[in-house]
């Protein structure tokens, strides 16, 4: 009775990351606010996923496009997910791995990703240190 549920278990949460996978495959875009006086940067990002979570991440600007990261989204458990650094312009990240909180949502017509990580504490407040949200494109235009 005990390997079957551990069986039923593996696969249950296998089942989970191949549907968040599936989820990931495409283009997702960076979205960027605009500056504290309204413009807004004159640059994009861009990742790629694959049906497996790997990515390419591009930042493309008025002078060309450029590759600034690959790596592979794992093992999502409860709203975590693990990201192993295969290519960073930051070469100190190579190699390296990274937890962090994800989640889907949908707004409008649009899906979200947005992803958080680290925590800090200001005035005996945990806030999240960073925040990405990540829209996925279904037709570009600039």
């Amino acid at each position: 009775m005990k390997k079957l549920l551990m069986l039923c278990l593996i696969t249950l949460a296998t089942n989970l990351a191949f549907a968040q996978v599936d989820k990931l495959a495409g283009v997702w875009e960076l979205t960027i606010p605009p500056t504290p006086n309204g413009e807004r940067p004159a640059y994009n990002v861009l990742r790629t996923f694959d049906e497996k979570g790997n990515y390419i991440q591009i930042a493309a600007t008025p002078n060309g496009s450029f590759i600034v990261g690959k790596a592979h989204f794992a093992e999502f458990i409860d709203g975590k997910v693990k990201e192993n650094i295969k290519f960073a312009a930051d070469s100190s990240r190579i190699g390296k791995t990274f937890n962090f909180s994800y989640k889907f949502i949908t707004e409008g017509k649009h899906q979200l990703l947005i992803t958080e990580g680290g925590t800090k504490v200001e005035a005996g407040y945990a806030t999240v240190e960073w925040r990405e949200i990540w829209r996925k494109v279904e037709e570009y235009k600039q």
